[in-house]
């Protein structure tokens, strides 16, 4: 019979689940390191360090390119990169100092720089109220510091006034005095400096509740101390004033006249303790909101996140599971979310803020939870989405990893959590990483969500995605376990490693189960903009007929559609489309290939689709 082709797109992701027969042809059985995204399956970008010196990725010398990247540090300290993140211009990165800190770095073209904070002055009975920008003056001590927050706690300017100042440029030490400025005055005390607490996982949020008024400001917590608002040049922490913390077990052996005091059977004495310790924050409606290992959100008074004060319009819900999650979904919800729960806020404010239920057997876990076009979220059947319904602020869940629910469940069973995720904008991407330096991509741009697996030399603890520049785009960073912070989509290789990637395409039986054929070729159409050598394997049969082996061919690079010759400083080069053709001699019902992928110093290819010649013989009998 005469030969015959078949052509199909290469798209819709992995494939765990489906039959055999019913598997359609474009999608993988089996992948690794390629993405799927609008134009087919594209390997993997690559990655470098970063500590805000020189990129080895704008270098083309590979001396200089090894050279950048020596030169490049962890972010000090020790143990993970507990947070990073894009805010201002800058990115900060959140490591533990040797000493037991929390320190807060930032990138400077000298590398990680530590950002230093000022010194807090509590204050009580307040007579009269003070101004940021003035200076504070010691009544007693004749000691000196500019005011960069006024944070009232209760009372008011009427002499009940409490609460505190955050200074800078402090020169000597504050007593229990009178301490004034131009307009204030209050019984001070001595000044202590600004001190982030050691441990946790970071979460952030940016947002201007002040309007015009100021710039927008970086709030974090790490569920380790209070929370805080970072204004670019000014650290202040955020008290709520809440026993609503995590309860923990303190040990205390009390002593009389030098003797021990122990309970009956020697055991010491065990005492419970309560901590204002948000593990995660969120605005929504001009509140700040922070959720506690507890169970507990407390919101704060409108316009004012430094504030918890009820009669200024600060309030508390009780949640009924520890908090791993809040998002700001709409403008008419906050999404809060439990390791098996979750809920919604809706209303203005404290006079009608409401908490809802959204479901009480599904959660969201630590690490996972993002917002794309809705909320995305890893729980025990895969990553989900909230959708809104028709009825205004309700809300449904889906599932967008069907498909590959054998993995997600595999790595369940292996006690493998999730540890970080981002958003991919420019690709319509969700990434997440789990804690054994896999993830998983999820493109949402189709119909149809396609998810590909990734596997990374190094294990991910935190990530974020955002703009640097304004009008560039957003950058992606992951803060990694080893103490780097590394900004992916960037270079050729993985931090100087090679790429290693491969789809498995799924048995073809081209429309004929039963029917036998003799398989001539196998093409894939390649955009690719740099010469790039693809190795090959193919099965017949469910690899029990007659295979072909492992080989390597070359790919072409696509040429430029117009001269660059006139252009040195840009770069005009598009890729057109590449073949990978290999002849093949197999004789059986159905065919699958394999195609393979190793490299350190070329740009991503995308694999586009894929034609199969063939030639029908008999039926099986």
């Amino acid at each position: 019979m005469s030969q015959q082709t078949t052509t199909f797109l290469l798209r819709g992701g992995l494939n765990l689940v489906t039959p055999p027969l019913a598997i359609p042809a474009g999608q993988c059985i089996a992948a690794i390191n390629y993405e799927p995204d609008v134009a087919g399956y594209t390997r993997h970008g690559g990655y470098e360090r970063f500590d805000g010196r020189p990129r080895p990725s704008d270098s083309s010398d590979p001396v200089e390119i090894a050279a950048r990247r020596a030169a490049i540090q962890a972010v000090p300290g020790t143990g993970p990169v507990r947070g990073v993140y894009v805010f201002a211009g800058n990115i900060y990165a959140f490591r533990d100092s040797i000493d037991g800190a929390g320190k807060m770095h930032r990138d400077t073209s000298a590398g990680w720089q530590e950002v230093t904070f000022g010194q807090i002055v509590d204050f009580t009975a307040g007579t009269a109220e003070f101004f940021e920008g003035e200076v504070l003056v010691g009544g007693t001590s004749t000691a000196t510091g500019t005011i960069e927050r006024v944070v009232m706690s209760s009372g008011a300017w009427d002499g009940t006034a409490t609460g505190f100042l955050v200074l800078s440029n402090v020169n000597g030490t504050f007593q229990t005095e009178t301490v004034t400025s131009d307009s204030g005055s209050a019984t001070g005390s001595p000044n202590y400096a600004v001190v982030i607490s050691s441990g946790g996982k970071y979460s952030f949020v940016v947002h201007n509740f002040y309007g015009a008024a100021r710039q927008p400001a970086l709030y974090f917590s790490n569920g380790q101390g209070t929370a805080f608002e970072w204004t670019g040049d000014s650290l202040s922490p955020i008290r709520t004033g809440t026993q609503a913390g995590i309860l923990e077990d303190t040990i205390n052996v009390l002593e009389r006249d030098g003797d021990r005091i122990l309970t009956r059977g020697g055991d010491v004495v065990i005492m419970r303790a309560q901590f204002d310790r948000p593990t995660h924050i969120a605005q929504y409606k001009n509140h700040l909101f922070l959720g506690f290992l507890s169970g507990s959100v407390l919101f704060s008074s409108i316009g004012e996140p430094l504030q918890y004060i009820t009669t200024t319009g600060a309030g508390e819900f009780t949640f009924g599971d520890a908090t791993t999650g809040m998002l700001s979904a709409a403008a008419a919800s906050l999404v809060i979310f439990g390791q098996n729960r979750i809920e919604y806020v809706a209303g203005n404010d404290a006079s009608d803020f409401q908490m809802l239920p959204i479901s009480d057997s599904s959660g969201g876990a630590e690490g996972s939870i993002q917002m794309m076009d809705r909320p995305f979220f890893l729980d025990d059947a895969g990553v989900r989405d909230l959708g809104s319904t028709a009825a205004y602020g309700d809300w449904r869940a889906g599932t967008l990893t069907q498909l590959i629910e054998p993995l997600i469940r595999a790595k369940r069973d292996a006690g493998v959590r999730a540890a970080a995720s981002m958003r991919v904008k420019a690709k319509d991407q969700y990434k997440l990483f789990f804690d054994d330096g896999t993830g998983v991509t999820v493109y949402i741009g189709r119909k149809a969500p396609e998810t590909l697996p990734f596997n990374l030399p190094i294990t991910a603890f935190c990530a974020c995605s955002g703009e640097v520049s304004a009008g560039a785009g957003d950058r992606l960073f992951v803060g990694s376990t080893d103490g780097y912070v590394y900004e992916l989509n960037r270079g050729l290789s993985f931090d100087g490693a090679a790429i290693q990637a491969y789809v498995r395409l799924p048995f073809n039986s081209i429309g004929s189960p039963t029917q036998r054929k003799v398989f001539k070729k196998f093409s894939v159409d390649i955009d690719t903009p740099d010469d790039i050598t693809l190795g090959h394997t193919f099965d017949i049969d469910y690899a029990r007929g007659l295979g072909g082996s492992t080989a390597g061919q070359s790919i072409d690079a696509g040429s430029p559609i117009i001269t660059t010759g006139l252009y040195d400083a840009i770069d005009w080069t598009q890729a057109t489309e590449g073949r990978f053709e290999a002849h093949i001699d197999g004789f059986g019902e159905n065919f699958a290939a394999t195609l393979v992928s190793e490299e350190s110093d070329k740009r991503q290819h995308t694999l586009s689709s894929a034609t199969i010649n063939f030639a029908m013989r008999g039926l099986v009998r």
